[in-house]
């Protein structure tokens, strides 16, 4: 990289601000077992804990977007980055259910105030030769968050317990604290008001969509499907009134692009498959292959050392081959690497896990280019909101993948181990087709529970397989709708640069 092309200083606090969110979200899934003990949470409690932390986060983006372009996005980040500071403080000390909820909720809150920020400033204070790197590695942040947090957190609980998960965070947010006070001084830059109705009906219809995920991947269908019929309705009053206001929150010069569509499409559809991967495949890890919740974060090392390198390097890869065959490829191996992944089985191949893990990581270069698109299409002064909206469709992606690929693994597992609990009790029968865990700990209770400890793990890695494999789907069909997609040609004329 020439010294022109050089990330400045300021830049690093931004890439802090997205570590620190992705970190925080997945050092929590961690802690729940030990929570669920301290605190005597039940497991609609414990779903709460960890969900409530996106649905805020959802329900705010659009809000957050539109605030940092009229009130500054430098004085935004430094808010969300202190509300998340002490929301995770607050977390640490919470001796209730119902207040650790609550602390999780701020913590949404924060994180909805400061990433759309991040993102925007890093088109404000990173030289236009160096954005698609810089986005990039941005979104290498959040996959690499999401895989080291369970090594962090595994880390932070064998030294003390589960309130070390939520002060592991604090470090980051710190040094971007640290780092925000080097951006330079804030300037406003939206000039027409703010369309609250319009971010309001958006935010209803977020919080629903989040909330159905959740639902849907605890498999409570009619939930889910009335919180869906609620957003059809939301988004129907949503679509009448940006028509009908003079100034409109999605700016709809934006949305007729198709190159926004696409990149829009394509960052949504990866963080589905990512969520997805990450819930399926830690519980595989532990709880069919006996891996510890530390190694089995180690063994996420390779996938997060591809996606690190594509990510970083997708600016200058697509210099050199175009973004459309930097994406399509990447894609492609994603969907290869999950193949590989699902035909594991039972027992450990670590050659085959770790190479199948370091194509999935491939798939990084897809939310990371077209991310830079995206925010491309936004005027300067709209470009909070644009990030905001970039944030809101990977949220969506990562909250519907976890429902979709988990929804897909409980449902198949549920049904392949209703023939081994034959002879138990209904309380019983009830903890084995809820979960491979809960599977394990009635064979345990068992004077002959071998039988039962060997089905149920079967059926599970029938099911881990068969969502890994809707997952390549997913992956599958974005690498071919890239490649033949009439808005390609514009992909190339990107305004920004590689490195």
């Amino acid at each position: 990289m020439s010294r022109s092309a050089r990330l400045p200083l300021s830049y690093w606090g931004l890439v802090l601000t997205y570590l620190a969110v992705a970190v925080n979200l997945s050092v929590t899934s961690v802690a729940l077992p030990s929570i669920a003990t301290d605190l005597d949470a039940t497991t609609a409690q414990l779903s709460w804990i960890f969900n409530v932390t996106p649905l805020v986060s959802a329900g705010l983006m659009l809000f957050a977007g539109a605030w940092g372009d009229r009130f500054g996005r430098r004085r935004l980040l430094v808010i969300g980055l202190l509300v998340f500071l002490a929301s995770s403080l607050l977390s640490a000390t919470a001796t209730d259910v119902t207040l650790l909820i609550a602390y999780r909720a701020l913590t949404g809150a924060g994180s909805a105030l400061a990433m759309p920020a991040a993102l925007a400033l890093t088109f404000d204070v990173v030289p236009e030769q160096s954005r698609r790197t810089a986005v990039g590695i941005l979104a290498t942040t959040q996959a690499a968050g999401s895989l080291i947090g369970p090594v962090l957190a595994g880390t932070a609980m064998a030294v003390w317990s589960w309130p070390a998960v939520f002060l592991s965070v604090v470090p980051f947010i710190g040094l971007a604290l640290l780092g925000a006070s080097r951006l330079p001084k804030d300037s406003t830059h939206a000039s027409h008001p703010m369309d609250s109705r319009g971010a309001s009906l958006a935010a209803v219809a977020s919080v629903l969509l989040v909330y159905a995920a959740t639902a849907l991947s605890i498999r409570q269908v009619a939930p889910a499907v009335l919180a869906l019929a609620l957003v059809a309705v939301a988004v129907l009053l949503l679509v009448r009134h940006e028509r009908r206001t003079p100034h409109p929150l999605f700016n709809p010069a934006v949305l007729r692009q198709g190159p926004f569509r696409l990149a829009t499409t394509i960052v949504l559809g990866s963080q589905i498959v990512l969520g997805g991967l990450i819930f399926v495949i830690t519980q595989y890890l532990q709880l069919v292959l006996g891996y510890s919740p530390f190694t089995a974060g180690m063994l996420l090392v390779p996938c997060l050392a591809s996606w690190v390198v594509a990510s970083s390097t997708s600016g200058r890869t697509s210099q050199l081959l175009g973004v459309r065959r930097v994406v399509s490829l990447g894609l492609g191996l994603g969907a290869l690497g999950l193949i590989l992944l699902a035909l594991q089985g039972t027992a450990s191949r670590p050659a085959l896990l770790v190479f199948g893990l370091f194509l999935t990581g491939l798939m990084a270069v897809g939310p990371a280019l077209m991310t830079t698109m995206a925010l491309t299409c936004y005027p300067a002064a709209e470009r909070t909101v644009g990030a905001a909206t970039n944030g809101a469709a990977a949220r969506f992606g990562f909250s519907f993948g976890i429902a979709i690929m988990g929804g897909a693994l409980g449902a198949i597992y549920a049904s392949l181990v209703s023939g081994a609990t034959a002879g138990l009790d209904p309380a019983q029968v009830t903890e084995v087709e809820g979960g491979l865990a809960g599977a394990l700990q009635v064979a345990a209770s068992l004077p002959d529970g071998t039988a039962l400890a060997e089905s149920a793990r079967a059926a599970f890695t029938t099911a881990y397989s068969a969502s890994l494999i809707i997952g390549a789907i997913v992956a599958a069909a974005m690498a071919v709708l890239v490649a033949v997609a009439r808005t390609s040609e514009s992909v190339e004329d990107a305004r920004d640069g590689g490195p």
